[in-house]
């Protein structure tokens, strides 16, 4: 498995088809993909930026999607004493 994704390799066309943690592992190779080509290249290629612009705009869009309620709200919020 190849944690970069190279500008040659197949990129999805509609991220939003895409669960969170498969959007996060793309974003990430890419990260590294930029690291990669600035430490080689000294700057990174158009497709590796558009693509890292793509995915910065795909996760923004889900950050501001309202957050659905816990089933058991006890659960996800701790208890709160009162003295």
């Amino acid at each position: 498995m190849n944690t970069r994704l190279s500008p040659a390799e197949d990129f999805p066309e509609d991220l939003t088809t895409l669960d969170l943690p498969a959007v996060e592992v793309l974003n990430s190779k890419i990260h590294r993909e930029l690291d990669y080509e600035y430490a080689h290249d000294g700057e990174p290629s158009l497709e590796t930026e558009i693509r890292h612009e793509e995915l910065t705009e795909e996760l923004d869009r889900r950050d501001k999607q309202p957050e659905s309620t816990p089933l058991r709200p006890d659960v996800a919020e701790p208890a709160r004493r009162f003295s």
